[in-house]
Order: C-alpha cells, then structure tokens, then sequence
C-alpha cells in the first residue's frame, strides 16, 4: 500500500529521521497561513496524491504564490488533490537518493544510494553509487552505513549523520513492515545536516493487520476504481500501458502469458490473476475489469482447468463476453480436465472466440488480430 509523502514523513519522524517543517493544508488560504507560519524565504507545495511526480512540486518566494500553487493543485479536475504539503525550501546543498527496499530473491534487504534529484530518471535508476545487500537476521552494522557513505563521497560528521539517518530508516522499514521507503533527495545541508526532503514509501499489504495505525491511513476514495473493484472480487490486477487485455488463473501462467505477447511484438494492457477458483462469476467479474480499459483492443485468455473444470470455465468466459458485449478480437487458450468438452462450447457459442492449443499460438494469433484491426 502506497502512502502520501506528508504521511511517511510523519512516521519516519518517529523514528529520528531528519525532515523538513511543513504541514498538510486543504484550502489555497490555509497554505497561505501554514507558509506564513513556517520561517522563509521560500516554499515547495507539493500536491498529496498517489502517483504525483517531481514535476508537480511548485516552488513559491511568497505566501501569495503558495496560495496560487495550492489553489492549482486543488482544483477540480483528473489531477485534482486533495490536500497540499507545504514545507521549507532549504537552500541548496549535495543532494543524494538513498532507497531501502525488499529484494525477495535474495531474501535480505537492500540499500542502494545514488545521485539525487534534479535527474530526469527516478530514483530507483539513479541509485548506482552503491548497493548493499543486509541480513535481516544479523541486521544493519556501522560498517554498512561507513561503506554507503564512502560510495557518496561523505566524511566527518556529514558520515555520521548518515549513519543515524541510515539506522533509523532501516529501523522504520523494519517496524512498519516497509516494502520500501525511497529518499530522494537527501539534502547534505550546510547548516542543518541531512534532511529527507522527498519521500516515498510502500508497505505490504499482508501486514497491514500488525499495522492499524498505518491501515487508519487509507484514502479509499483516492484509488482506482478499477483496483478496488479487483479487490472486492478478489482479482489481482495491474494495469499496463499496452492494447491487449490478459487473463489468466495463477500468476506464473500469467506472467508467461505477458511474455508470449511481447515475444510476438504486442504490449499487455494489464496483469490480472483470477485465482485457483475460475469460477464463473469470478472470470465475469474479470472480464468487466479488462474491458473497462479503453485501450484494450485484443483479450487473451489463458486458462488451466484443474479445481474447477475448463467446461465451467468456458460457460463462465461465453456469459462474461455475451455481458460485456464482445467487440474486440478474443483468443482463448485452455487446458485441463474437460478440455475438449470446454472447446466444443466456445466454438458452439456462436460467438467470434478464437480458441488455441498453446500459450504461442494463441499470442500470435491475438497479436495478429489487433494488428489486422487496427
């Protein structure tokens, strides 16, 4: 679950990790009186939504401009927000990215430092100065922090700040159940020490029921529609960029299937995993998610019949496509017990479903389809 930055800020505090003054406003006036009420000379207004970029921050020499700058961000509209940061502009100083995160594979945990903002790249991409893999069991030791700050050129106290900064972001990543927490950037400043000046976290939603006070934290109105209909089904679904919708029960079958069409030159519009349980209702309720995407210009289905059986599946995929109205080119690839009786059905359908006997074929002939379409 991703959190907005004034709210990361606030945890991380707890922890001792150094931040700029500022406070959250819901009016353009109340930004003007929270910028009056924090020492200048200057300003960020930062709009607190998911999926804001660095672009977006506004930098403001007056309360007036602030005012302006919220006011913006807070008009109504698609970018709308719904509440600004307004925080200290710290004059300028060595600025570095540093981001902790899970690496899964490896089971441990990884710090990364980079180059800070004012990068066209985000942080993630710029973190190529050092990177460290920790033991979670042995946990963060002072040779770790020495070795990152060495890789960013820092000594004396500088070193030392980064060590504390280091120590209570891994302590923090730790106790929240963190996925990741990115600071960028850093700020080295002259007077102050370091400041996390931007920041970003996620923590994993498995342990959100160890963590009420960061679940108190979720704006359910500030998500997708289409992401909380997904949960209400209990479907896992990502979209993507791409113009062909996939469909698949378990998640390896459909990272294959994501594969397979880029393999055969076309773009996924989405991830989406229905689960062992491919009932009816539940490929139904997937099919309203991949068509709601106005992009979506080919569907492909790629399905294993075991629990339940690739008859039950095939009714389940004919209702769903009768439902939503099939206008664009659907290729079907099942196997398992019944498949033959589940292919009959589709063909029988009378519908323009393509069924196919591989996870290649059936990327090919989607592609092609859309191709053709277009």
């Amino acid at each position: 679950m991703n959190i907005h930055e004034y709210q990361a800020k606030r945890l991380l505090a707890r922890f001792g990790v150094p931040i700029p003054e500022g406070k959250v406003a819901y009016t353009a006036e109340e930004a003007a009186e929270v910028a009056r009420g924090i020492a200048g000379p200057a300003w960020y207004v930062k709009p607190q939504r998911l999926g804001a970029d660095e672009a977006a921050v506004v930098y403001a020499t007056t309360p007036e401009a602030v005012a302006a700058a919220a006011a913006r961000m807070l008009a109504p509209g698609p970018a709308a927000a719904s509440r600004v940061l307004v925080e200290e502009a710290l004059s300028e100083g060595r600025a570095f990215a540093l981001v902790l995160s899970i690496d899964a594979g490896a089971g441990r945990i990884a710090c990364q430092v980079g180059a800070g903002a004012g990068s066209n790249e985000p942080a993630a991409r710029r973190a190529d100065l050092g990177r460290l893999l920790i033991d979670p069991t042995l946990g963060l030791s002072p040779h770790h922090a020495r070795r990152l700050a060495y890789r960013l050129g820092l000594a004396g106290a500088q070193a030392t700040a980064f060590g504390r900064c280091l120590g209570a972001l891994y302590e923090a990543l730790i106790a929240l159940d963190a996925s990741r927490i990115e600071i960028d950037p850093l700020l080295a400043h002259e007077a102050r020490g370091l400041i996390a000046v931007g920041v970003g976290m996620a923590v994993d939603e498995a342990a959100l029921h160890r963590q009420p006070d960061i679940q108190a934290l979720h704006i359910t109105a500030e998500e997708d529609e289409t992401l909380r209909e997904a949960e209400r089904n209990g479907l896992n679904y990502l979209r993507l960029k791409g113009s062909i919708g996939c469909l698949a029960n378990g998640a390896g079958l459909a990272m294959a299937t994501m594969d397979s069409i880029s393999l055969h030159g076309g773009a996924p519009a989405n991830f989406l995993d229905i689960g062992g349980g491919a009932t009816p209702e539940r490929v139904a309720a997937a099919f309203r998610l991949v068509f709601a995407d106005p992009h979506v210009e080919g569907v492909l289905v790629n399905v294993f019949g075991g629990v339940v059986r690739c008859e039950l599946i095939a009714e389940g995929i004919i209702a769903a496509a009768r439902e939503v109205g099939l206008h664009v080119p659907l290729v079907v690839r099942m196997e398992g017990t019944n498949v033959e009786l589940g292919r009959k059905l589709l063909r029988q359908s009378g519908l323009p479903i393509l069924s196919a006997e591989t996870i290649d074929e059936a990327a090919a002939w989607v592609v092609a389809a859309v191709r053709e379409a277009a």
